[in-house]
């Protein structure tokens, strides 16, 4: 989880949501939605406030939560370095970007479900 690679991967799993589940209701697609960003926003929140450690056995080289989720071995750019203000939106971006995902699915079926 980051603040980079989670955007990518949101908006995958409302791309898949939408093809996998394209039948099902629509109350199911949006638990499922909900579900999915409530597992990023919460693993990520605990990295971001290094109560979880960076858990990828290739990725982390005794990074920290927080580093990870900035990618500060590559970015440079630490936690202090992020008003908190930035944070929060980039978070509250994260049903934004599934929410995409699904979007761009239903485009490309063709106008997405038949109205009765």
């Amino acid at each position: 989880m980051s603040f980079l690679l989670d955007p990518p991967l949101l908006f995958i799993a409302g791309f898949a949501i939408c093809s996998f589940f394209g039948q099902s209701s629509r109350t199911v697609k949006i638990v499922l939605g909900l579900a999915v960003v409530l597992v990023f926003v919460s693993v990520s929140l605990l990295l971001y406030l290094d109560i979880l450690p960076c858990f990828f056995p290739f990725i982390c080289n005794n990074l920290s939560g927080s580093e990870l989720m900035f990618h500060s071995n590559i970015s440079g750019i630490y936690k202090k370095d992020v008003p908190q203000i930035l944070v929060i939106l980039l978070f509250a971006l994260y049903p934004l970007w599934i929410y995409a995902g699904y979007a761009m699915a239903m485009r490309l079926s063709k106008g997405g479900p038949k109205k009765i």
